[in-house]
């Protein structure tokens, strides 16, 4: 599983970028319960996309954070290599290695707000904590 279905997906993307679950529930025509057991589910899922990712790959998890939907691996390719991986609604995890981030990366992370702009260094510091 690298992607979450529509709807949780959608109920995951509204919680990161900030909103609350009643906000969430009355946005959607929902209830809070079920805007609960979405999140709680996409965090369970978001956990196991990201450990099954270091499991294949042989990297060390250094940190994952599903309620933002990122995680930081260390790994090996021809030396040690640091990977990121963040969920990206509408295409599910992509991973990065080192700090090639591509721009749709950015723009989700300012979307979400694990940043105010559009700046790399700082987008790095934030997941690495």
């Amino acid at each position: 599983m690298l992607r979450l279905p529509e709807g949780m997906e959608r109920i995951w993307f509204l919680r990161a970028r900030g909103l609350s679950e009643a906000e969430i529930a009355r946005s959607l025509g929902v209830s809070r319960q079920a805007v609960n057991k979405a999140l709680r589910d996409a965090r369970v899922k978001l956990f196991e996309a990201f450990f099954r990712l270091a499991e294949t790959f042989s990297w060390k998890v250094v940190r994952i954070n599903a309620e933002k939907g990122f995680a930081v691996f260390e790994g090996n390719c021809n030396g040690p290599v640091k990977v990121y991986a963040l969920y990206i609604p509408g295409k599910g995890v992509r991973a990065v290695i080192n700090v090639d981030f591509p721009d749709y990366i950015l723009e989700h992370a300012v979307e979400v707000g694990l940043v105010e702009r559009k700046d790399l260094e700082e987008l790095v510091k934030v997941i690495e904590g």
